[in-house]
């Protein structure tokens, strides 16, 4: 990924957390529809990441629309051949099931996100998982 793109999404999802930190909601809802309009910009061109779908997702409140956007990300990552990205979106997909209390889809995503991380170097993204899935 090409920094300044890289340094946008941070930029965006910086001031999203600092508006959710401070409770500004006006704030943090411009700040998601500068996401929003990024991935859309970003969609389908050499510029399209699975990193600004993944943190789209997770600042999108709505739970099912937040699944719908992960499946962007996780097909944008696999056509790209990023196993991280696979890895870490099959995570937070498990991680929302487990919100909906939807224990069989929280396990199988999350049985996904390990399979994804066998081919990974992120020891830390590997743990996070493995310790997902012992807390099922």
């Amino acid at each position: 990924m090409k920094a300044p793109l890289y340094d946008e999404i941070l930029g965006i999802c910086q001031q999203i957390a600092n508006a959710s930190t401070e409770s500004n909601d006006e704030i943090r809802d411009n700040a998601c529809k500068d996401l929003q309009k990024l991935c859309a910009t970003n969609q389908e061109t050499p510029k399209d990441h699975p990193l600004q779908w993944e943190a789209l997702g997770d600042f999108t409140e709505d739970g099912d629309l937040a699944m719908d956007i992960y499946e962007i990300a996780l097909n944008t990552a696999n056509k790209l051949k990023l196993s991280t990205f696979t890895a870490s979106i099959y995570l937070a997909m498990a991680q929302r099931q487990q919100e909906f209390e939807e224990s069989t889809k929280a396990v199988e995503y999350a049985k996904q996100a390990e399979i994804a991380s066998e081919s990974i170097d992120d020891e830390e993204l590997k743990e996070e998982i493995k310790s997902f899935l012992a807390s099922l």
